[in-house]
This record gives C-alpha cells, structure tokens and sequence, in this order.
C-alpha cells in the first residue's frame, strides 16, 4: 500500500522526523543508552512542528493554511 501526500504534509512529517532525530541522536551522543530515555527524547522533540500545526496563523504548517 502506497500513501500519496502532498507537498506541505512531506513538509511536515520531515518536520517531526528531524526533530525526533535530531533531539534522539543528541541524547544519544552526550551518554544516554537507555532507550527509553532516547525515546522520551525523540518523542518531546515532535512537540514543537506539532505546535505548529495547531497554530492556524503559523504560514507553513498551521491547520487550514495553503
């Protein structure tokens, strides 16, 4: 099953991934082998793009903007 998304959800969902990434490979690097500790951290990192998709004035990503 293939999933079609459009240019802004592509945005988007790189958005949350990078973030996640980014805050799980940091937590990661500075010692942290628990992985749920890396998890956590992934998993507060995706609040930020989310924020922003809850925001309909945010240009980019808020709900109900083009």
């Amino acid at each position: 099953m293939v999933i079609k998304l459009d240019d802004k959800t592509k945005a988007l969902v790189s958005s949350y991934v990078r973030s996640a990434v980014g805050a799980g490979l940091a937590v990661y690097t500075a010692g942290v082998r628990d992985v749920r500790g890396i998890l956590s951290a992934a998993g507060a990192a995706v609040v930020p793009p989310l924020l922003r998709w809850v925001n309909k004035n945010d240009a980019s990503f808020g709900r109900g903007s083009k």
